[in-house]
């Protein structure tokens, strides 16, 4: 007799979204690598990422102008209850800005800039399309200072608390392993890695997203 080890791995990217450090969780884009054990849910939101940066020589006026911008986006957001922030990172250089430069649309290697993200609630009577106009609406009626500008980013989507479907996936994946054995005719013992981990969030087209856990599956059985 000898021990034959059948593996089955399941290990996404890093770069994969996930609901470790937030409720709110913004999605990757399809990957075909993604677990099969999945399930599929409606979108919540639409997010857009928002890159703010302001052209001053001036340091301190830079700083100050970035944060006239933030605080003016806050402002307008409390007039669209449909729209929340999402605050991203903030970097303020000391540096002088050459009055020659022109920067790229997120290049903020030698200046200040700041990004942030507008989430848009999508409901029964929207869609992708029809939220996202309403963001574009919302950023184009903020007023801007003097050399500030926004740079608008691709849309994905986005759901709330993602970890209230970890006990269905963990099921799914109960499930998909009786499957499994029953289907190669194993009986051996089970070993499995990982479930643990975060419930991450795959965008799957324009109104829904993938929810699964990164895990090892590790069947020990014996043969002849």
């Amino acid at each position: 007799m000898r021990a034959v080890l059948i593996a089955v791995a399941v290990v996404l990217s890093a770069s994969l979204a996930s609901a470790a450090t937030s409720s709110v969780v913004i999605a990757v884009g399809y990957n075909p690598s993604a677990p099969t054990v999945r399930i599929q849910v409606p979108a919540d939101f639409v997010a857009m990422p928002i890159h703010v940066q302001n052209d001053s020589k001036d340091a301190v006026k830079r700083a100050d102008e970035i944060e006239k911008a933030l605080r003016s986006i806050a402002d307008k957001l409390h007039q669209s209850p449909d729209i929340t922030l999402k605050q991203g990172v903030v970097s303020l250089s000391a540096r002088e800005q050459s009055a020659l430069k022109s920067f790229s649309s997120y290049d903020s290697s030698s200046g200040s800039s700041a990004q942030l993200y507008l989430l848009g609630a999508l409901k029964q009577d929207t869609n992708v399309f029809t939220v996202t106009k309403r963001l574009y609406q919302v950023v184009c009626s903020i007023p801007l200072g003097e050399g500030t500008k926004f740079t608008l980013g691709n849309t994905t989507l986005g759901l709330n608390e993602p970890e209230k479907y970890r006990h269905q996936i963990l099921e799914s994946i109960s499930k998909s392993i009786a499957e499994s054995k029953k289907s190669l005719g194993l009986s051996g013992s089970v070993e499995v890695d990982g479930l643990e981990n975060p419930v991450s969030v795959m965008q799957l087209n324009e109104a829904e997203v993938a929810l699964f856990i990164n895990y090892r599956l590790s069947i020990q059985t014996k043969t002849p």
